[in-house]
């Protein structure tokens, strides 16, 4: 499968290349480029002395640079030595990453982190496999690239400073709940989709658990998600978008709720039934209930709830019920069995 590496990029090359060129030509575009060229490349800079131990012959390179003049010519120095090493390279500049101290710790970070999630996705769905390397750049922005490459399951590299040699963390992601935003799921798009005020933040924050607090920053008045709670809710939003189809099945009795639910309880339901796909939020976010041999999903104070069980990996729901119009309660009481329920067919049918 071909490749593409996302390489932070510091400023590594214009000062070695200032020690040894002067600091006048090390920001002259051209001097800089005869100084990479001439220069081997693990000495030549932090991304060179990387990519030189992981680079493969068809692999793309994606450089992501801050916002300045000198992380611009840093970037698209190293994208004219590999191209003409016969890399297709691209240099990716990040809003507002300008080490200016309250910006770099906000909204660069933050931007980052977006900005890392869409390029791989997008070369994901190109069919490509994606690698980063860390390398370069302020130890922050390492290891918020260190914690996207956790999260999405994609493989991280960078060198070590004390043994100078390449160190590679394997794409195994780690291993969290996804149950706090699952169950919270309508508060983080809320805060995403628009700039919030703090008091609108802080109306919503005040019923909320202190660990989404944790998760969200201030700036300028406004409050939004920190590059941390931007990486786990993409990665949550990735893995429900990412869940196969066919592995839940609706009853008749529920395909007739759900035909006959209001367009906003149904599109409530049709998000909750997409989730269900996935093993892990079921296994956190599901209950047993006394009135049922069923499990019920989602828990915590959520409108909807799902009588379903699993057979032979499916997921057989039985009952759609909510809280609003008593419909759950009114099941409590009559009891959900199982056996009472058949004619399943599988949801994707459905859409």
């Amino acid at each position: 499968m071909p490749r593409t590496i996302l390489s932070t990029v510091g400023t590594s090359l214009t000062s070695n290349a200032a020690k040894e060129i002067g600091p006048e030509k090390s920001r002259d575009r051209q001097a800089l480029a005869r100084y990479l060229q001439e220069k081997p490349p693990q000495s030549a800079s932090a991304e060179t002395n990387a990519l030189s131990r992981i680079i493969q012959p068809e692999d793309k390179l994606v450089f992501l640079h801050s916002h300045t003049d000198v992380g611009r010519l840093c970037a698209e120095t190293l994208c004219g030595f590999f191209k003409k090493a016969g890399h297709q390279a691209e240099p990716l500049e990040i809003t507002d990453l300008d080490y200016t101290e309250s910006r770099f710790k906000m909204r660069g970070l933050l931007s980052l982190v977006a900005a890392m999630i869409r390029t791989i996705n997008a070369e994901r769905k190109a069919g490509r496999e994606v690698i980063i390397n860390a390398t370069g750049g302020f130890k922050a922005e390492i290891a918020y690239a260190t914690l996207v490459g956790l999260l999405f399951d994609v493989p991280v590299y960078y060198i070590h400073e004390a043994f100078k040699d390449i160190i590679a963390m394997p794409p195994t992601p780690i291993a969290w709940d996804m149950r706090l935003i699952d169950e919270h799921e309508e508060f983080f798009d809320w805060i995403t989709q628009e700039m919030r005020t703090v008091r609108e933040a802080d109306q919503r924050l005040k019923t909320l658990p202190q660990e989404i607090h944790l998760l969200i920053e201030e700036e300028d008045g406004f409050c939004m998600l920190s590059p941390t709670g931007e990486a786990f809710f993409e990665a949550y939003r990735s893995h429900v978008e990412a869940l196969p189809e066919g592995v839940v099945l609706l009853s008749s009795v529920a395909r007739k709720t759900l035909a006959q639910a209001d367009p906003n309880t149904q599109a409530v339901m049709r998000r909750t039934l997409r989730k269900m796909a996935s093993p892990a939020l079921r296994r956190t976010g599901s209950g047993q209930v006394h009135a049922s041999d069923c499990m019920v999903y989602p828990k915590g104070h959520r409108k909807e709830r799902i009588f379903y069980y699993e057979l032979e990996d499916k997921v057989y729901v039985c009952e759609l019920a909510g809280h609003e119009d008593q419909s759950y309660e009114r099941q409590m009481e009559d009891g959900v069995c199982r056996n009472d329920y058949r004619d399943f067919e599988p949801y994707r049918e459905l859409l």
